[in-house]
């Protein structure tokens, strides 16, 4: 057998997948090693009160920076409000969402079950606190009027009195009574329209916002009680961008910047040795040569594709350690395959590739770096 077979005992062999998403927190928890440029513009964004806008090479480490951050701040396995940026999100979209459909079905269903907070909408909330006072968007009076609450509320157990932000949450959802800071992720946000980034610039800087179908007012009050608690409350906003659309002059003006670079060979050796111990829970010496190896072939590769195709991230590098350790050669043997006298398994070391390069223009150059395969092409 020169590769892998395919059958049913590969799924109890399966690596741990540790993505951000589903495994940051706990003993999975993702190693994230930050420059100290990148430590220094997040420490800037959260004391400016500013948005970290982050850019670089996809698979570099953007969505990863937001849960360093945000365990850094907050502890170990506290978690971004993370939301995926797609063509067609809107500023809207991103505070909250209303069930306008239902309601044209149903005038009689209590008004806040068909309202849903979004990321940056449950991350000003939360600056908030539950106890926070709901403004109407027109007065800028808290709302009052009973038959109007009735309407929001419907047969709730609440308090007398004026509507308060709580009031419009389900029990399960509700922020904490009082304000509390958390870290809102805006994942790929050059994807938007043009628009959605300007549509929000007085949610970034005022941290409130209008929910136009109610006529309601969130941000303007708040149950901090003094400045101090009310700046250590406001949330911080992590977006990220792949370059891929320019964003609005408006809202650059509003953010740190920050390019996440390519890790030099120590940082990125470092980082894939890091991963392969706490993920995958190899011993010291098999990870360091499985990250030895991976950048020794990973280098050479993006190298060749340089210039015409985008170069492997510190995610490929990762990804290429890991297909190693559970191929069927060692990593000293994938290291040598580069050498002009060694002869590899041609479609192992292709397969090895295709975790690295993504096209077969990137798969051609990449061989290329192994004389004995190349000269058999």
């Amino acid at each position: 057998m020169l590769g892998l077979d395919l059958n049913g005992h590969l799924l109890k062999n399966r690596l741990d997948g540790a993505s951000f998403g589903g495994r940051a927190t706990g003993v999975k928890k993702r190693p994230y090693l930050p420059d100290d440029s990148l430590t220094t513009a997040a420490a800037l964004a959260v004391l400016l009160g500013q948005p970290l806008l982050l850019s670089g090479l996809p698979g570099v480490g953007k969505t990863g920076a937001a849960y360093h951050i945000a365990s850094s701040l907050f502890g170990d396995g506290q978690e971004p409000i993370r939301v995926t940026v797609t063509t067609q999100t809107t500023g809207r979209d991103l505070l909250y969402k209303f069930d306008l459909l239902t309601r044209f079905h149903d005038k009689d269903i209590p008004l806040r079950r068909l309202l849903r907070f979004e990321a940056l909408g449950r991350a000003i909330a939360t600056a908030c606190g539950s106890s926070a006072l709901v403004l109407d968007a027109a007065t800028d009076q808290p709302v009052t009027e009973p038959s109007r609450i009735a309407a929001i509320v419907g047969d709730a157990v609440r308090e007398p009195g004026p509507l308060l932000l709580r009031d419009l949450f389900q029990p399960v959802e509700c922020p904490p009574d009082k304000p509390q800071s958390s870290v809102v992720l805006i994942d790929e946000i050059d994807k938007a329209p043009r628009d959605t980034p300007n549509d929000l610039l007085e949610s970034f800087e005022a941290m409130r916002f209008t929910i136009d179908e109610l006529g309601l007012k969130i941000g303007a009050k708040d149950a901090a009680n003094d400045d101090a608690e009310r700046r250590r409350s406001r949330p911080v906003v992590v977006a990220t961008t792949n370059a891929e659309n320019n964003l609005p002059d408006a809202f650059l003006r509003r953010c740190v910047f920050h390019e996440i670079a390519m890790p030099g060979e120590a940082q990125l050796k470092k980082i894939v040795f890091e991963h392969l111990r706490t993920i995958d829970k190899l011993d010291e010496g098999k990870a360091n040569d499985l990250a030895s190896a991976a950048f020794a072939v990973g280098d050479q590769v993006a190298k060749r594709i340089k210039g015409s195709s985008r170069a492997p991230g510190t995610a490929e590098y990762i990804a290429l350690a890991r297909a190693v350790h559970v191929s069927p050669i060692t990593a000293a043997e994938f290291r040598t395959a580069m050498d002009s006298g060694s002869k590899p398994q041609p479609e192992l070391i292709k397969a090895l590739l295709g975790v690295l390069v993504k096209t077969a223009d990137d798969l051609g150059k990449a061989l290329e770096i192994f004389p004995s395969l190349s000269a058999t092409r």
